[in-house]
């Protein structure tokens, strides 16, 4: 009798197994698609609209690239798991950062882009470097400090982004 009951649960955890791995492949699947959506008829309509190419990079493209990462976040604070989300976050932004970024160079090597200058001097220098300086000091000294991220950071990121957007715009 016991022996059943051990193969019955042995059993169960299998088909429990099989139905979350079903679930992530759909799951992921479906990030992916609604991504690859996301970004092509965004970058479309866009252009159509006279975005400039800069504005659609942080818009759509980030976000759509960005996506799977957004929804594991959200999901991993929604149950609790704080670590997690803060992993994906860190991990994410390294892949992209260094695999990405060496990748692209060590097959097609590429300057910043030099297309916008504010009194001679590249843009890019001036404004997207100490942006994202800034931006790294917002999200690591207080968590050095206190250990948390909390809403105001929320806040303050949300509007450094949507600034930076909009200076795409003006300059």
């Amino acid at each position: 009798m016991q022996e059943e009951i051990e193969k019955s649960d042995e059993g169960e955890v299998r088909q429990s197994l099989l139905k979350s791995l079903i679930y992530l492949a759909v799951g992921a699947a479906l990030i992916a698609i609604g991504a690859d959506l996301l970004v092509d008829n965004g970058t479309k309509i866009a252009k159509a609209l006279g975005v400039p190419e800069t504005v659609i990079a942080l818009t759509f493209v980030a976000l759509g690239t960005s996506l799977p990462e957004l929804v594991t976040a959200v999901t991993s604070l929604a149950k609790g798991h704080s670590a997690l989300s803060l992993g994906n976050v860190i991990g994410a932004n390294l892949f992209n950062l260094v695999l990405v970024t060496g990748v692209s160079a060590t097959i097609a090597p590429f300057a910043v882009p030099a297309d916008k200058s504010l009194n001679g001097i590249n843009a890019s220098l001036i404004i997207d470097i100490p942006v994202m300086f800034g931006v790294m000091l917002l999200l690591a000294v207080p968590v050095l400090l206190r250990g948390k991220l909390y809403k105001p950071q929320g806040i303050a990121l949300l509007i450094v982004y949507a600034g930076f957007c909009l200076m795409q715009f003006l300059i």
